[in-house]
């Protein structure tokens, strides 16, 4: 069966120094993408944008078999960019000098990647801002309290994200179990995938609709490499390890 017709989600982390893209990168954007690139003055957010849209373009021109500058893309009424092929969903998300990418034809999806180090000052003022009494209690208590607010905070993003209504004044509404695989956000449960890459915590988030059980979920995401993308890229340093060995396997 060919692999537009399996259920999958396919997940690619990157460092963006590490990559060359060809002089040609641009040609494959829309004219849309082209007018938000211009706009963009910081060199590396607008690099950070060429290189997800570009990567974005190649895998999915490989997937539905179009050419990469005929895949339309729009922003829907909320703000979100939508595939226009029915069925086909991605999600782009960076932190740093970190892309992250994720697509699939199974539900809507988001993925965040967070890298900054929080002082703990810093984690409680964004703590009461942000998060519920719940959340903060249980961060008062933690004993790795950077790195679990960390994690909390990509599960709430990439669950917005593929929720897709935004991430403001909206994080306190998605509620996650610490160490459970699901989170939920206006009684939709979202099938977590979370990932710890060093001082990184990145976390996949898969809207369920309305599935109960891991029995009927979809299958885990296929970690890619950016050698295994169907175009020609210089790689001129390390790339993060997203492997299944940094998964963590919540109950």
């Amino acid at each position: 069966m060919s692999k537009n017709k399996d259920i999958f989600t396919e997940l690619l982390i990157c460092n963006s120094l590490g990559v060359s893209l060809p002089i040609n990168a641009q040609k494959t954007l829309s004219h849309a993408e082209l007018t938000r690139l211009d706009g963009i003055r910081h060199p590396r957010q607008a690099r950070l944008f060429l290189l997800g849209r570009y990567l974005l373009r190649q895998l999915l021109a490989d997937r539905l078999s179009e050419p990469p500058e005929r895949i339309a893309i729009h922003i829907d009424a909320r703000g979100k960019p939508l595939l226009e092929q029915p069925g086909w969903h991605f999600n782009i998300s960076h932190s740093g000098d970190t892309l992250a990418l994720t697509i699939g034809n199974q539900n809507s999806l988001g993925v965040d990647v967070e890298g900054r180090q929080l002082s703990p000052a810093q984690i409680t003022r964004l703590a009461r801002r942000y998060l519920t009494e719940q959340e903060q209690q249980w961060l008062s208590l933690s004993q790795t309290a950077s790195a679990d607010f960390t994690r909390l905070w990509t599960v709430k993003e990439a669950v917005l994200k593929a929720h897709g209504g935004g991430i403001a004044n909206n994080l306190q509404r998605v509620h996650w179990q610490p160490d459970t695989r699901c989170a939920t956000l206006e009684q939709h449960r979202y099938r977590l995938h979370q990932y710890a890459l060093g001082h990184s915590w990145l976390t996949l988030a898969i809207d369920e609709h309305n599935e109960t059980s891991d029995a009927v979920a979809g299958p885990e995401p296929t970690l890619l490499r950016l050698s295994d993308l169907p175009c020609e890229l210089e790689i001129t340093g390390p790339q993060p390890n997203l492997s299944l060995d940094s998964q963590i396997h919540n109950s």
